[in-house]
């Protein structure tokens, strides 16, 4: 997907104008922005609409991400399994902001406690 990436941008990257694709498209907003829903912070605008992108460069994203495993990766990192492996550790990002302040548990031992002590410094 990469590859295919690189040959499209080839082709015509140099040539999308996005205020050319907003007026060609009424509906692109509609179809490349979604809006998440939070527990307690109100929703999340994504807006990919004014992006130079189009549904093929979307679709090929998704195709990249699914061969590159981003979604094992993200779960692995939301499990605690050491995925930095330059250090051989967790990586404590979600850690860093939960604000829930949930246990998040990592080798056995909840995080949290040590996390909160240095964020309150």
């Amino acid at each position: 997907s990469w590859k295919k990436l690189k040959e499209l941008y080839a082709k015509c990257g140099d040539t999308i104008n996005i205020q050319s694709l907003m007026k060609s498209d009424p509906g692109r907003f509609k179809k490349l922005s979604l809006s998440l829903k939070t527990p307690s912070d109100g929703d999340i605008l994504i807006d990919y609409s004014k992006n130079r992108v189009d549904g093929e460069v979307l679709r090929l994203l998704f195709e990249l991400a699914k061969e590159r495993r981003v979604e094992q990766a993200r779960d692995a990192m939301f499990s605690g399994e050491k995925i930095n492996f330059t250090e051989n550790r967790a990586v404590m990002h979600i850690a860093l902001r939960n604000r829930s302040n949930k246990p998040i548990v990592i080798d056995g031992k909840d995080v949290m406690p040590d996390v909160n002590a240095v964020l309150s410094h």
